[in-house]
């Protein structure tokens, strides 16, 4: 029984050791740097604290930007052999602080002057009562640094005064730990903070009472009671971590699961005994039927001496059958499930039924009529875990979330489609713990983004660039985290341009049919975007509200028509600038516009030719661009883009950059020109770039090529 108690304590309790280390860890390294930036900021310098009353106004200002943790209440900084002290929120005296204001109950005045002045070395005090003038009693851990931190002769000390029942938040104790409780013990086995206070703890015998010996998990009797404890020592803090379990609590539900595991294989047992019996009764006449339909299917007559033998036949050649077309069907349903997906992203379906009873076939369903995209990044270094991460959320699915993933073109991220029950608070707390576990199972950064979720299934791409809007937010919230999208107040600036407005309109507009005229309120569109100010995200949010117009309105005007000319909604996440979405905008009208009324054009031959002829003719010009052809014939860059490539399959800065490097290399043989003047000639304007771009096309360096060929 042992045996199995500490193994399901060692399951259950890793994950929340470590959990419990990462949050208390993560605290003390913050806490480290907002030392050193104390110590680099100009405004904290004891030359400016000193001046007058507006630079330690400014100081104040910056220590009180410095609080970014909910578990620091207070952060104070002290000039060593000056009488004030600087603070996040106010200034105050030496003499007054820990006399008048902050009533500790275990450091005397006498004490704190003392290692406000000549502590050189961290220090972290256990947590302690504390009484505040004009407030409750409250229990405060202090942080002590002296700054500059490992420095032999330190000219100040920063204090932080933390509170204890927030630093133990993130552990969600009251659920987690309901009867047990959770410790942070120091180097010396002083009880830094507990989420249950008992007065046994102020024992220093208490430290090798609980952490005995080298077994990181043990039965230990605390208080007349049996614990389970498990602990592991940080190697970053040297802090010591311990949960401690109710040894009742951890055995009971063992004992409940032998009971029922016990009860199924009784019922099991009785189902098969009662099963056989029935099918020894009955056996003869399925025997008889299934004879009768082998001889159907062979259409001839089998002996008695050998009906066993010709139905084993028959199921054999049906097995065999089966398993070519399930060989088949195996190698098709990856394409298969991509494609459906792809399609739901695009809000190519109506209902949710539409969608299962299509998606049944390849093993997508959504019991939920709730859909949210999430993405999962991982760094350039680590992709060779994707394939593992994916396989680990997928087994995390179950119950209230249920999801599929669609293999993305980018390396590093998979798009998790997820059909979401419950509330939003669950769902929230469901993908911490996720991103928790992955990180705890393969200790690597993982950046979760997560996009809102929708019924309308025509919004599930937008839930989609939400997603990945919440991805590119990882250099600000930070990219070893759960990103929601709704915590990003992406919509901060809609009101300098009103979508809603926008879309009634150009709803008015598309009801005439109207080629010119859809044209003309497009580009004033595209204007207003690129004049708005409007951030990335709120205009790709309309972009993609337009296009799903200009599609449902070719679907009104021509039931069943296909709208594949209008450019891919899922390439918005790409988009960097508001010009190219009001490209893709553009690019969308000309395709709108195209399938109203197709004027005669030149047949693609004779466009590229032109467009081949024009770029031999000018690409030596170091001005010369992409822009400058779609200017010159006419159309918009994204649609010369996507118009070339369609139509010779390379893009149109590949033929380009192929022009050159044949001219190059025509130059390098025949000419003694530098390298320098052959750059020039061919309209590069960087030398070291066009060696680089040279190397790559031709394998050797134009030095080498020239050497080569004389």
């Amino acid at each position: 029984m042992s045996t199995i108690v500490g193994d399901e304590v060692e399951r259950n309790n890793k994950s929340l050791l470590n959990s419990f280390q990462f949050e208390v860890d993560n605290k003390l390294i913050l806490m480290n740097k907002i030392a050193n930036q104390i110590t680099e900021a100009p405004e904290l310098s004891p030359y400016m604290l000193t001046q007058d009353m507006f630079n330690m106004f400014q100081g104040k200002k910056v220590l009180e930007g410095k609080v970014v943790d909910d578990s620091i209440r207070e952060i104070v900084l002290h000039i060593r052999g000056s009488e004030k002290l600087y603070s996040s929120l106010s200034t105050y005296k030496v003499k007054d602080f820990a006399s008048n204001l902050y009533h500790f109950s275990e450091w005397t005045e006498e004490q704190f002057n003392d290692d406000l002045n000549h502590v050189n070395t961290i220090m972290l005090r256990p947590a302690e009562d504390v009484r505040i003038e004009g407030l409750p009693i409250q229990r405060l851990i202090t942080y002590i640094v002296p700054i500059p931190m490992r420095n032999q002769k330190p000219y100040g000390t920063v204090l932080f005064e933390l509170k204890e029942d927030t630093l133990l938040k993130g552990l969600n104790p009251e659920q987690l730990l309901p009867n047990g409780n959770a410790i942070v013990f120091d180097q010396a086995g002083r009880v830094i903070s507990a989420y249950k206070q008992l007065d046994s703890m102020k024992s220093f015998d208490v430290y090798k009472q609980i952490v005995n010996g080298e077994n990181k998990r043990h039965i230990q009797e605390f208080q007349h009671q049996k614990f389970v404890v498990s602990f592991q020592k940080s190697m970053q803090s040297g802090l010591t971590y311990v949960i401690m379990l109710p040894y009742s609590s951890v055995v009971a539900p063992v004992h409940q699961a032998i009971l029922k595991w016990i009860g199924y294989l009784l019922f099991i047992f009785t189902i098969g005994c009662a099963f056989i019996y029935v099918a020894m009764l009955f056996n003869y006449n399925p025997v008889k039927k299934l004879a009768s339909l082998v001889e159907t299917v062979r259409g001839q007559s089998i002996h008695k001496t050998n009906i066993f033998e010709a139905i084993g036949s028959v199921i054999n050649d049906i097995a065999d059958s089966n398993r070519t077309l399930g060989r088949k069907l195996e190698e098709n349903r990856s394409a298969v499930r991509d494609h459906f997906l792809g399609s739901l992203l695009r809000g190519e379906f109506q209902t949710l039924d539409d969608v299962n009873e299509r998606g049944e076939e390849v093993g997508v369903t959504f019991p939920f009529p709730d859909i949210t995209v999430m993405i999962l990044e991982v760094p350039v270094s680590q992709v060779f875990y994707k394939e593992k991460l994916i396989a680990e959320v997928e087994r995390q699915f179950g119950g209230d979330a249920v999801g599929h993933v669609k293999i993305g073109l980018e390396e590093r991220r998979a798009i998790f489609i997820l059909s979401w029950g419950g509330k939003l608070p669950d769902r929230k707390l469901w993908l911490n713990r996720l991103h928790d576990h992955l990180n705890m199972t393969y200790a690597i950064p993982i950046t979760l983004g997560i996009g809102n979720g929708y019924r309308a299934l025509s919004q599930v791409g937008r839930s989609y660039l939400e997603a990945s809007t919440a991805i590119d937010y990882k250099m600000i919230k930070g990219n070893q985290r759960v990103i929601f999208f709704d915590d990003l107040m992406a919509h901060d600036h809609a009101d300098l341009l009103n979508p809603r407005r926008i879309l009634d309109e150009l709803e008015i507009v598309l009801q005439y049919g109207e080629a010119l005229r859809i044209t003309r309120d497009v580009h004033q569109i595209t204007i207003k975007i690129k004049q708005s100010g409007m951030t990335l995200f709120i205009a790709k949010e309309l972009c993609y509200d337009i296009i799903h117009k200009f599609i449902a309105f070719m679907e009104n005007r021509s039931p069943g028509c296909s709208s594949d000319r209008l450019p891919d909604i899922l390439a918005l996440t790409d988009y960097t600038t508001l010009d190219e979405i009001a490209d893709l905008l553009t690019t969308a009208c000309t395709a709108l516009c195209h399938s109203l009324d197709e004027p005669k054009s030149a047949s693609p031959a004779v466009m590229i030719d032109q467009i081949n002829k024009y770029i031999l003719q000018y690409y030596s010009e170091y001005d010369f661009s992409v822009q400058k052809i779609a200017e010159h014939f006419s159309l918009s860059l994204s649609y010369l883009s996507r118009y070339y490539k369609e139509q010779t399959g390379r893009t149109v800065m590949e033929y380009l950059k192929e022009v050159r490097i044949e001219q190059a290399k025509r130059l390098l043989r025949h000419t003694n020109s530098s390298v320098k003047e052959i750059v020039q000639q061919i309209g590069y304007y960087d030398v070291s770039s066009f060696i680089r771009t040279f190397k790559q096309q031709v394998g050797i360096t134009p030095g080498e090529y020239r050497k080569q060929e004389k």
